[in-house]
């Protein structure tokens, strides 16, 4: 029974898997860090002495929980936007699938040194981004769909080795420990028993997209979706791992995501999110499924 029980744990954390999941997180990770920081590179004044955190407090103003021991920081103020653009050329790099491991580290680290500059401008996206592209960065995530593989001809994919089996784990793993802590975190609000905790957010025009006044008119809606949410986030490891509902939890994550990027236009942490849904599914099973109902609907509409 050891034997295998070894043998079966062996085997999900280090055999080998098919690097598709992982190239298309790298274009849609990679990409969404891309553009938002691209954008921000007519707004370095946050990283330096101009705003209200000095460089000699930007790690005092940092919680003790996220505090580092040293600034990852390691250029002056001075090269701000010089580093920046280097960052922003190296998302792209990546998501055209040019570089490897040694880039991504580097991208990992200057990305980490503008959070932890001044940790008061970033989003949830950006700290959850910065997590999964440290996993991504131990990964073969350029293996496949790169546009170097157009010029090379390269039609024959190495599987993963152990340590990009291993990081595509971990990122899984991780994926399910955020869903899981944020749903049991919502049940400690009483706003989320009584179901009124989206309309704080949904009557505020500050963080919405678009008037939600008439759901007065059908209050039902907001408890029921509460409820979704909170089910959806402590059911998903359970669901995830059975095989029968990963898809269509997976479709009802990204429907959810959807949601947020359109009426809360939170874009950014929608495209980080759903970036790891691709490691769930069998790119070669999907594409089967896909084939099949295909056939199945055209042979529907012959006559």
């Amino acid at each position: 029974m050891m034997q295998r029980l070894w043998k079966a744990w062996d085997q999900f954390w280090f055999s080998p898997q098919n690097l598709m999941g992982v190239a298309l997180m790298r274009i849609v990770l990679c990409g969404t860090m891309f553009l938002s920081y691209l954008v921000r590179q007519w707004k370095m004044e946050y990283y330096s002495d101009l705003s209200w955190i000095p460089r000699s407090m930007a790690l005092e103003a940092m919680g003790d929980l996220y505090r580092p021991l040293f600034l990852w920081s390691f250029w002056p103020d001075s090269l701000m936007s010089s580093m920046h653009i280097l960052l922003v050329v190296l998302l792209g790099l990546l998501a055209l699938g040019i570089g490897g491991r040694w880039i991504m580290w580097m991208a990992w680290i200057l990305d980490m040194g503008f959070i932890q500059r001044n940790f008061a401008v970033n989003f949830g996206a950006d700290i959850i981004a910065a997590l999964f592209l440290f996993y991504l960065s131990f990964t073969q995530s350029c293996e496949r769909l790169s546009v170097l593989n157009l010029f090379n001809n390269k039609k024959e994919f190495r599987q993963s080795d152990f340590i990009s089996s291993m990081m595509i784990r971990m990122i899984q793993v991780q994926i399910s420990v955020i869903y899981v802590y944020t749903g049991w975190e919502k049940l400690k609000g009483a706003s989320w028993w009584d179901g009124t905790a989206l309309w704080s957010v949904m009557a505020n025009p500050q963080m919405t997209t678009m008037n939600f006044e008439f759901l007065r008119n059908i209050p039902w809606v907001i408890p029921l979706v509460a409820y979704m949410t909170i089910l959806f986030e402590i059911y998903f490891p359970a669901m995830i791992v059975s095989k029968k509902m990963r898809l269509s939890w997976l479709v009802m994550g990204a429907l959810f995501h959807l949601g947020i990027a359109i009426f809360i236009g939170l874009w950014n942490f929608a495209f980080v999110m759903v970036s790891t849904y691709f490691l769930f599914i069998d790119p070669i099973e999907l594409r089967l499924k896909i084939v099949s109902k295909w056939e199945n609907l055209r042979k529907g509409f012959r006559f």
